[in-house]
Protein backbone atom coordinates (compact mmCIF):
# COMPACT_ATOMS: atom_id res chain seq x y z
CA UNK A 1 0.00 0.00 0.00
CA UNK A 2 1.13 3.87 -0.29
CA UNK A 3 1.95 6.18 2.24
CA UNK A 4 -1.73 7.99 0.96
CA UNK A 5 -3.69 4.68 1.75
CA UNK A 6 -1.66 4.21 4.88
CA UNK A 7 -2.68 8.01 5.63
CA UNK A 8 -6.32 7.26 5.26
CA UNK A 9 -6.65 4.24 7.26
CA UNK A 10 -4.52 6.02 10.55
CA UNK A 11 -7.50 8.68 9.86
CA UNK A 12 -10.11 6.29 9.46
CA UNK A 13 -9.20 4.66 12.79
CA UNK A 14 -8.59 7.43 14.82
CA UNK A 15 -11.71 9.08 14.11
CA UNK A 16 -14.31 5.60 14.38
CA UNK A 17 -12.04 5.03 17.89
CA UNK A 18 -12.90 8.59 18.72
CA UNK A 19 -16.75 8.24 17.72
CA UNK A 20 -16.24 4.87 20.01
CA UNK A 21 -15.00 6.89 23.41
CA UNK A 22 -17.52 9.65 22.90
CA UNK A 23 -20.87 6.83 22.17
CA UNK A 24 -19.17 4.80 25.35
CA UNK A 25 -20.28 7.84 27.68
CA UNK A 26 -23.49 8.53 25.94
CA UNK A 27 -24.51 4.87 26.22
CA UNK A 28 -22.87 4.58 29.47
CA UNK A 29 -21.88 0.62 29.09
CA UNK A 30 -25.51 -0.09 27.09
CA UNK A 31 -23.77 -2.15 24.17
CA UNK A 32 -25.03 -5.16 22.03
CA UNK A 33 -22.53 -6.56 20.30
CA UNK A 34 -24.44 -9.76 19.72
CA UNK A 35 -26.80 -9.76 16.76
CA UNK A 36 -26.55 -9.93 13.39
CA UNK A 37 -25.53 -6.89 11.22
CA UNK A 38 -26.70 -4.87 7.95
CA UNK A 39 -24.93 -1.93 6.51
CA UNK A 40 -23.39 -0.60 3.84
CA UNK A 41 -19.23 0.23 2.80
CA UNK A 42 -17.33 2.46 0.85
CA UNK A 43 -13.32 3.04 0.75
CA UNK A 44 -10.35 2.85 -1.72
CA UNK A 45 -9.40 -0.20 -3.67
CA UNK A 46 -6.09 -1.33 -5.37
CA UNK A 47 -6.77 -4.38 -7.57
CA UNK A 48 -3.09 -5.75 -9.41
CA UNK A 49 -3.87 -8.01 -12.32
CA UNK A 50 -0.75 -9.81 -13.75
CA UNK A 51 -1.02 -12.61 -16.31
CA UNK A 52 1.35 -15.12 -17.89
CA UNK A 53 2.35 -17.43 -21.05
CA UNK A 54 2.30 -21.40 -20.74
CA UNK A 55 2.16 -24.56 -22.98
CA UNK A 56 3.27 -22.87 -26.59
CA UNK A 57 1.01 -19.71 -25.88
CA UNK A 58 2.79 -16.14 -27.65
CA UNK A 59 4.92 -14.26 -25.08
CA UNK A 60 3.72 -11.29 -24.24
CA UNK A 61 5.30 -7.70 -24.90
CA UNK A 62 3.75 -5.66 -22.49
CA UNK A 63 1.66 -7.33 -19.28
CA UNK A 64 -1.61 -6.91 -17.68
CA UNK A 65 -1.22 -3.68 -14.74
CA UNK A 66 -3.35 -2.61 -11.52
CA UNK A 67 -5.95 0.25 -11.16
CA UNK A 68 -7.08 2.14 -7.85
CA UNK A 69 -9.82 3.98 -7.13
CA UNK A 70 -12.79 4.32 -4.78
CA UNK A 71 -15.21 1.33 -4.39
CA UNK A 72 -18.70 0.39 -2.52
CA UNK A 73 -20.97 -2.18 -1.27
CA UNK A 74 -22.54 -3.76 1.23
CA UNK A 75 -22.31 -6.28 4.46
CA UNK A 76 -24.08 -8.75 6.63
CA UNK A 77 -22.94 -11.00 9.54
CA UNK A 78 -23.36 -12.01 12.77
CA UNK A 79 -21.75 -11.74 16.17
CA UNK A 80 -22.10 -13.59 19.91
CA UNK A 81 -19.78 -12.07 22.90
CA UNK A 82 -18.04 -13.83 25.46
CA UNK A 83 -16.89 -11.70 27.98
CA UNK A 84 -14.79 -9.28 25.87
CA UNK A 85 -13.97 -11.52 23.13
CA UNK A 86 -16.90 -11.00 20.29
CA UNK A 87 -17.04 -14.00 17.50
CA UNK A 88 -18.33 -13.52 14.55
CA UNK A 89 -18.91 -14.18 10.49
CA UNK A 90 -18.97 -11.18 8.03
CA UNK A 91 -19.73 -11.04 4.45
CA UNK A 92 -18.86 -8.30 2.23
CA UNK A 93 -19.76 -7.35 -0.97
CA UNK A 94 -17.73 -4.39 -3.42
CA UNK A 95 -18.64 -2.88 -6.68
CA UNK A 96 -15.90 -0.75 -8.64
CA UNK A 97 -14.78 -0.15 -11.77
CA UNK A 98 -11.34 -1.71 -11.53
CA UNK A 99 -9.65 -2.79 -15.02
CA UNK A 100 -6.24 -4.10 -15.72
CA UNK A 101 -5.22 -1.64 -18.98
CA UNK A 102 -3.90 -4.09 -21.74
CA UNK A 103 -1.86 -6.95 -22.57
CA UNK A 104 0.12 -7.16 -25.49
CA UNK A 105 1.82 -10.81 -27.16
CA UNK A 106 4.15 -11.25 -29.57
CA UNK A 107 1.68 -11.59 -32.16
CA UNK A 108 -0.10 -8.26 -31.61
CA UNK A 109 -2.94 -9.06 -30.01
CA UNK A 110 -4.28 -8.09 -26.88
CA UNK A 111 -6.81 -8.96 -23.96
CA UNK A 112 -7.48 -6.91 -21.34
CA UNK A 113 -9.41 -7.91 -17.29
CA UNK A 114 -12.28 -5.96 -15.77
CA UNK A 115 -13.67 -6.93 -12.12
CA UNK A 116 -17.35 -6.43 -11.97
CA UNK A 117 -17.80 -7.21 -8.03
CA UNK A 118 -16.11 -9.11 -5.44
CA UNK A 119 -17.50 -11.11 -2.60
CA UNK A 120 -15.68 -12.03 1.17
CA UNK A 121 -17.04 -14.63 3.59
CA UNK A 122 -15.25 -14.29 6.43
CA UNK A 123 -15.13 -15.45 10.07
CA UNK A 124 -14.38 -12.57 13.05
CA UNK A 125 -12.40 -12.41 15.79
CA UNK A 126 -12.23 -9.28 18.20
CA UNK A 127 -11.32 -7.76 21.85
CA UNK A 128 -13.19 -5.02 23.64
CA UNK A 129 -10.45 -2.60 24.10
CA UNK A 130 -13.71 -0.20 25.53
CA UNK A 131 -16.85 -0.85 26.32
CA UNK A 132 -17.63 0.37 22.84
CA UNK A 133 -14.45 -0.40 20.98
CA UNK A 134 -13.68 -3.64 19.24
CA UNK A 135 -10.32 -3.96 17.61
CA UNK A 136 -10.65 -7.68 15.59
CA UNK A 137 -8.86 -9.78 12.73
CA UNK A 138 -10.89 -11.36 9.75
CA UNK A 139 -10.27 -13.95 7.69
CA UNK A 140 -11.74 -16.46 4.66
CA UNK A 141 -12.58 -16.87 1.37
CA UNK A 142 -13.14 -14.80 -1.66
CA UNK A 143 -14.45 -14.62 -5.36
CA UNK A 144 -14.60 -12.23 -7.57
CA UNK A 145 -16.52 -11.66 -11.00
CA UNK A 146 -13.99 -10.98 -13.73
CA UNK A 147 -14.51 -10.10 -17.25
CA UNK A 148 -10.92 -11.41 -19.56
CA UNK A 149 -11.03 -10.46 -22.90
CA UNK A 150 -9.39 -9.76 -25.86
CA UNK A 151 -8.71 -10.88 -29.73
CA UNK A 152 -5.89 -13.04 -28.26
CA UNK A 153 -7.91 -15.37 -26.39
CA UNK A 154 -9.92 -18.07 -28.01
CA UNK A 155 -13.46 -17.27 -28.38
CA UNK A 156 -12.61 -13.69 -27.25
CA UNK A 157 -12.33 -15.12 -23.12
CA UNK A 158 -15.24 -14.53 -20.93
CA UNK A 159 -16.52 -13.90 -17.47
CA UNK A 160 -14.79 -15.78 -14.89
CA UNK A 161 -15.12 -16.49 -10.78
CA UNK A 162 -11.88 -15.86 -9.34
CA UNK A 163 -11.39 -17.60 -5.79
CA UNK A 164 -8.89 -16.36 -3.24
CA UNK A 165 -8.05 -16.03 0.17
CA UNK A 166 -8.11 -12.80 2.24
CA UNK A 167 -7.63 -11.44 5.63
CA UNK A 168 -7.47 -8.48 7.63
CA UNK A 169 -8.30 -6.24 10.27
CA UNK A 170 -9.90 -3.21 11.76
CA UNK A 171 -11.64 -1.56 14.45
CA UNK A 172 -15.79 -1.29 15.03
CA UNK A 173 -17.12 1.28 17.54
CA UNK A 174 -20.61 1.74 19.10
CA UNK A 175 -22.32 5.39 18.70
CA UNK A 176 -25.72 3.86 19.81
CA UNK A 177 -27.43 1.14 21.29
CA UNK A 178 -27.64 -0.71 17.83
CA UNK A 179 -25.35 1.64 15.43
CA UNK A 180 -21.95 1.01 14.55
CA UNK A 181 -18.92 2.42 12.72
CA UNK A 182 -16.19 0.49 11.05
CA UNK A 183 -12.88 1.02 9.28
CA UNK A 184 -10.63 -1.64 8.46
CA UNK A 185 -8.06 -3.20 6.02
CA UNK A 186 -8.08 -6.47 3.65
CA UNK A 187 -5.84 -8.25 1.50
CA UNK A 188 -7.51 -10.71 -1.05
CA UNK A 189 -4.85 -13.14 -3.29
CA UNK A 190 -7.12 -14.54 -6.05
CA UNK A 191 -5.95 -17.91 -7.10
CA UNK A 192 -4.71 -18.23 -11.35
CA UNK A 193 -7.54 -18.55 -13.68
CA UNK A 194 -6.77 -20.29 -17.56
CA UNK A 195 -7.57 -18.51 -20.22
CA UNK A 196 -7.01 -20.75 -23.98
CA UNK A 197 -4.90 -18.43 -26.58
CA UNK A 198 -6.39 -18.06 -30.21
CA UNK A 199 -2.50 -19.54 -31.09
CA UNK A 200 -2.60 -22.00 -28.39
CA UNK A 201 -1.74 -22.90 -24.94
CA UNK A 202 -2.99 -20.84 -22.75
CA UNK A 203 -2.85 -17.15 -20.55
CA UNK A 204 -2.66 -17.41 -16.82
CA UNK A 205 -4.31 -14.12 -15.16
CA UNK A 206 -4.41 -13.12 -11.62
CA UNK A 207 -5.46 -10.91 -9.36
CA UNK A 208 -4.51 -9.66 -6.04
CA UNK A 209 -6.72 -6.86 -4.20
CA UNK A 210 -5.95 -4.57 -1.25
CA UNK A 211 -8.83 -2.29 -0.03
CA UNK A 212 -9.58 0.33 3.52
CA UNK A 213 -13.23 1.00 3.49
CA UNK A 214 -15.29 2.51 5.90
CA UNK A 215 -18.70 0.98 7.10
CA UNK A 216 -21.91 1.93 8.56
CA UNK A 217 -24.37 -0.44 9.72
CA UNK A 218 -26.63 -1.86 12.64
CA UNK A 219 -27.07 -4.27 14.77
CA UNK A 220 -30.09 -6.56 15.54
CA UNK A 221 -30.68 -8.15 18.79
CA UNK A 222 -30.91 -11.90 17.31
CA UNK A 223 -28.40 -13.96 15.18
CA UNK A 224 -28.52 -17.61 14.20
CA UNK A 225 -25.16 -17.69 17.10
CA UNK A 226 -27.63 -17.30 19.79
CA UNK A 227 -28.55 -21.05 19.27
CA UNK A 228 -24.90 -21.77 20.58
CA UNK A 229 -25.35 -20.12 23.63
CA UNK A 230 -28.80 -21.84 24.30
CA UNK A 231 -27.40 -25.11 24.43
Amino acid sequence: MTHAKHGILAVGVAAVLTIGIAGGAQAQGRTAWEGTHFGGHIGWADSDYGANAFAGAPGLTTNLGGSDGFAGGFLYGASWQSNNWVLGTDSVWTFSDANSGTATTTAGLTFSADTNYTTETRGRLGYLVLPDVLVFGAAGIAFADVDVKGAALAGGGGDERFFGWTYGAGIEAMFSDRWFARVEYAHTDYDDENYRAIAGGIHKVDLDTDAVRAAIGYRFDWSPLDMLSAR
